[in-house]
């Protein structure tokens, strides 16, 4: 690594040598003290190599009487990248504005999100929220999420429960209403943990809460229990309301291969004929199985009218294939498999926007054929699952 790096640092070039005496030609470079790599011997008369651009002058002098000439096919190395940046002011200049420019509009809010709401009209609750300065193209910085929340509650009496969160360019509001006035009768029971976390926030609208913020639960734990005292002071057993959150945990596999093995052409070449008279087909000539050969088809159709039966003729053309390990680069393998861990996620029921944390573990696989991608994701969700009793 740090060899390549010196050599990207002063620059080389990719050339190819062609001509007659190539092996001479390498005696003289070897003797001069000049450094190749990466050599590749196309033909007996051909090579492909690399030489630092220092080198390269002093190579040309080497091929003087010889009928080898030499051509730059490519070139490396930090000299010509300085060399292409000159060029391109303008254009790098105008990328670094527009960058700039999109992370300034990232600190504004542009979308505005209400769910929740079931009596409340939605213009009604978005009318009160940009009226408390919550609009597009107004700065996140200048929003205080926990008093517009407060002032939603005051507002609208019915809203038991209102949650502003700033998502990026999006300001998503939450809001719960009273069940009196949505006109719901619950039946009465508890509310559960649905799964293992620790509590992050605790709102009651009905019951009686029996975790704190900070606690440790295990799903099927009890989170709300419909269990109260009313304001008479008698015991009452009703339906639990409330918002239980809290940090939670996933973790997902996903497997990609090092290697896989693709199909070769060997030459050899195999016919059958194929005749379809309207629903039948006859074949002369064998078929072949896709595991050995590929399949070329040409079809070739005969339209004698609406009364007559359609006439076809196919030609079927089974080439002999080997398959040979096609080496897969790590990060092609390491994007493929974190692909397929983030699949078993969704599936598990994770929703991205509430994702906190996330680790990925990489490692070998068994066989050393393949890798392994282990995500280990944290999210604060709503975990409470009411449950009738």
């Amino acid at each position: 690594m740090t060899a390549y790096f010196w050599q990207w640092w002063q620059g080389f070039v990719t050339v190819r040598l062609r001509g007659p005496g190539l092996e001479r030609l390498l005696s003289k470079i070897a003797q001069a003290g000049i450094v190749l790599w990466e050599v590749e011997r196309r033909t007996p008369e051909v090579m492909l190599a690399r030489v630092g651009v220092k080198d390269f002058r002093r190579l040309r002098p080497l091929l003087w009487g010889s009928r080898i000439n030499i051509c730059i096919l490519d070139r490396h190395g930090l000299p010509f990248l300085l060399r292409q940046i000159r060029g391109r002011l303008m254009l790098i200049a105008g990328l670094i504005m527009c960058l700039v420019f999109i992370l300034q509009l990232s600190s504004y809010v542009w979308l505005i999100e209400i769910a929740g709401e079931e009596m409340l009209s939605f213009s009604e609750l978005k009318l009160a929220v940009q009226e408390l300065g919550v609009k597009p193209g107004v700065r996140r910085a200048s929003l205080a999420p926990r008093q517009i929340e407060k002032a939603l509650l005051l507002k609208f009496p019915n809203l038991v429960w209102a949650q502003l969160e700033l998502r990026g360019v999006k300001a998503l509001l939450t809001v719960a209403e009273r069940s009196e006035a949505k006109g719901a009768a619950k039946p009465a029971g508890h509310i559960f943990a649905e799964r293992d976390g620790v509590i992050t926030q605790v709102l009651v609208l009905r019951g009686t809460a029996q975790v704190r913020e900070g606690d440790t639960v295990q799903a099927g734990d009890l989170l709300i229990s419909g269990v109260y005292y009313d304001g008479r002071g008698q015991k009452q057993f009703g339906s639990a309301e409330g918002i239980v959150r809290a940090r939670v945990w996933y973790q997902a596999v996903g497997e990609a291969p090092l290697v896989v093995w693709q199909p070769v052409k060997t030459g050899e070449r195999r016919l059958q004929f194929l005749v379809t008279i309207g629903p039948w087909t006859i074949p002369f000539g064998k078929s072949y199985s896709p595991e050995t050969h590929l399949a070329d088809r040409k079809d070739w159709w005969l339209s004698l009218g609406r009364a007559m039966v359609p006439l076809g003729f196919s030609r079927v053309d089974y080439w002999a294939v080997e398959h040979q390990p096609v080496p897969v680069p790590l990060e092609t393998a390491k994007v493929q498999a974190r692909a397929l861990a983030w699949d078993s996620l969704l599936q598990q029921g994770l929703d991205p926007d509430e994702v906190r944390s996330e680790n990925g573990i990489v490692e070998p696989m068994g066989d050393q054929d393949g890798i392994r991608v282990t995500l280990k994701v944290e999210a604060e969700q709503e975990i409470g699952l009411f449950l009738n009793q």
